[in-house]
């Protein structure tokens, strides 16, 4: 049973530990995500030099593919730069709705661009959360479809046409871009699963470590009972005990001697330096108080509580990985 009690110390930093797998997790599917679009924008960069030979098209895209490529460089980017993450991501999508509809209209609305715009909604569930990203998800929309619905009507003479694609071409560029865009939003729903299957997984873990802990907080408080029943204690006198401690009655220390006589001697025995404020720490500790209960007791802040807690510890030799409510409770 002691060692089912001593298995709860690593309960908090399993769950942290499990955390930064996800977070670890994701971040490897995101770099797996930008090589795909590195992948995807060179070849298509080199299919335009060499098969329209536009040199302006082609450097565009090679820059956009030059963006992943930084992108995939920057080390731990979901967790250094969180604070502006969103903002990011969400402007290289206004990128790339630029992108789209400047290419609609660079190709005389023939080429089948606007295909891209689906590729770009397919994209969203990867990148964002729909319940907390509520407001980022309808601005990018609400951009696809006005860019999409200002392609259509508006001929937009402001921005260049391409002089490089004849007019039999556009039926090829039409089926390499619906070819192209099947492709990406395969892909899309494939990394999007993969991202399911990470928040699943997360969620398992979460529920089986909940279960853990409950499990354990039930284990502690059943031997609790039993070493109180060891010591013979009757409900009258654990509610005696408790009332004294709650009050910070002057009788407690020595009503608890009374009830727990071998407590405070095997203390003293692991170290005999304890002063009386600790002494007492310690007796509260061993009737299961937490740090917030014990500063009401004792008319302290919590941070005092904690403070004296940790030279309790160390004048104890308590690891730093062993709870120390469990190590007294096992005195």
């Amino acid at each position: 049973m002691k060692n089912k009690i001593f298995k709860k110390i690593t309960i908090s930093n399993d769950n942290k530990k499990m955390v930064n797998n996800y977070d670890q997790n994701y971040l490897d599917l995101i770099n797996r995500y930008l090589v795909f679009l590195f992948l995807l924008f060179s070849f298509y960069s080199l299919f335009i030099i060499f098969y329209f030979g536009d040199n302006f098209t082609s450097t565009i895209l090679v820059g956009v593919a030059l963006m992943w490529l930084l992108l995939i460089s920057i080390k731990g980017k979901t967790s250094r730069f969180l604070h502006i993450l969103k903002p990011s991501i969400i402007s290289v999508f206004l990128v790339l709705i630029f992108l789209v509809s400047f290419f609609y209209i660079y190709t005389w609305k023939q080429g089948g661009v606007e295909y891209f715009y689906f590729s770009i909604l397919f994209a969203l569930p990867f990148f964002f959360n729909y319940k907390q990203d509520y407001y980022a998800i309808l601005f990018i929309v609400l951009v696809v479809a006005l860019s999409f619905i200002g392609g259509v009507f508006f001929e937009m003479e402001f921005l260049p046409r391409s002089k490089y694609i004849k007019q039999e071409e556009f039926k090829v560029i039409q089926f390499l871009n619906i070819m192209f865009n099947i492709v990406i939003s395969i892909l899309n729903m494939y990394f999007v699963h993969r991202k399911d299957e990470l928040i699943f997984g997360l969620m398992k873990e979460t529920e089986t470590k909940t279960s853990t802990i409950e499990d354990l907080l039930k284990t502690n408080n059943e031997l609790m009972k039993k070493q109180i029943i060891t010591n013979n204690l009757t409900e009258e006198n654990i509610k005696d005990i408790l009332d004294l401690a709650e009050t910070n009655s002057s009788l407690f220390l020595e009503r608890f001697q009374t009830y727990f006589p071998n407590f405070l001697p095997d203390l003293l025995k692991i170290n005999s330096n304890l002063i009386s404020s600790e002494i007492y720490i310690c007796a509260l500790i061993r009737l299961n108080f937490d740090t917030k209960k014990i500063a009401s007791c004792t008319n302290s802040s919590v941070r005092a509580i904690e403070s004296r807690k940790y030279r309790i510890r160390k004048k104890l030799g308590i690891p730093s990985d062993v709870n120390i409510n469990n190590f007294i409770l096992n005195i």
